[in-house]
């Protein structure tokens, strides 16, 4: 019986295909990663569709089209933003995705999508601009009356995707919680795995946020109602286990049913963890009861047999 007896080249070529795929992999999860970059000295600037986003130093406008802004670094580097899912303004016949993951800023869903490209020049025309290059793009799906939107930048420098990925957290929407780069607050988590058994520490509430009395008072929605536990728990099972502590999420949704707001109001958890929670959560919320209030809370507590979830009310506000 002939046996088969893979060649050195075949192994290599295994070995650094799987390599690739593993860098691949952490370069995709550090683009969704919450940035830890201080943005003190980046410029604010209004922008479409209800967008304000902060603009890195070096960056300067560079006028616009199709209801698109552009700012440019050099003449390697530039920040494009606009309506829509972006990159539909690359003129590029051979633009690859090489990468996507998903997560949440400024309490809306995003993805973020990384992109690469050849230019060549023609024959005997030196353009300045042949060889490789590279995109991400960050898209905000619509969400009650904010339409689609997204940010887009484009480097001849791999790295620079990397460098400058915070701008992508920078971004706030008018009527939404503001993203974590721009101020102190967090993304949205929620998570779901095997039942816990329940935690005696006491129900945390935002001391900040609160609901009108009516609001309040209308009858909650239990936690299965309020997204899939079932999905979120076959996406944790790849990552580190969550660890012991707790984490209350403000969820509001629009007259139309639409997420319009999520953020943490209270945790002891990991920042790494939270980001974890709140993306794997929030790309799997149910459609919203019509008949349950707006806003209200979402406890996850983390214990050793898993996560259990608890719907609690927004306290009403004040009169």
């Amino acid at each position: 019986m002939r046996r088969f007896v893979p060649s050195c080249s075949v192994l290599v070529a295994l070995c650094v295909f799987a390599g690739s795929a593993q860098a691949l992999t952490r370069h995709r999860d550090d683009m969704c990663s919450e940035p830890k970059t201080k943005t003190d000295k980046w410029k604010s600037r209004p922008e479409v569709a209800g967008m304000t986003i902060l603009i890195p130093p070096g960056f300067v406008a560079s006028g616009g089209d199709n209801g698109a802004h552009y700012y440019v670094n050099g003449d390697h580097r530039s920040i494009t933003i606009g309506e829509g899912r972006g990159m539909g303004l690359m003129r590029y016949s051979d633009v690859s995705e090489i990468g996507e993951c998903e997560t949440v800023i400024a309490g809306r869903r995003a993805t973020i999508t990384l992109y690469h490209w050849v230019v060549e020049d023609a024959h005997l025309s030196a353009s300045g601009d042949a060889g490789a290059h590279f995109g991400a793009v960050a898209r905000f799906y619509p969400t009650g009356s904010l339409r689609e939107s997204y940010v887009q930048l484009v480097s001849n420098n791999q790295s620079d995707l990397k460098y400058f990925r915070e701008l992508f957290w920078t971004v706030s929407f008018a009527g939404a919680p503001a993203s974590p780069v721009a101020t102190s607050a967090t993304p949205a988590t929620l998570a779901a795995a095997t039942p816990a058994p329940a935690s005696d520490a006491p129900a945390a509430t935002p001391s900040a946020a609160c609901a009108p009395a009516a609001a309040a008072s209308a009858p909650l929605p239990a936690p299965n109602a309020v997204f899939d536990s079932s999905v979120v728990h076959m996406l944790l099972a790849d990552v580190p286990p969550i660890p012991k502590g707790f984490e209350v999420l403000a969820l509001q949704f629009s007259g139309t049913g639409e997420l319009s707001g999520l953020s943490v109001a209270q945790s002891d958890l990991p920042d790494e963890a939270q980001h974890e929670l709140s993306a794997v959560v929030a790309s799997n919320l149910k459609p919203h009861d019509a008949h349950a209030p707006s806003t209200f809370l979402l406890r996850i507590d983390s214990g050793d047999t898993g996560l259990r979830y608890t719907v609690l009310p927004m306290p009403a506000c004040a009169h």
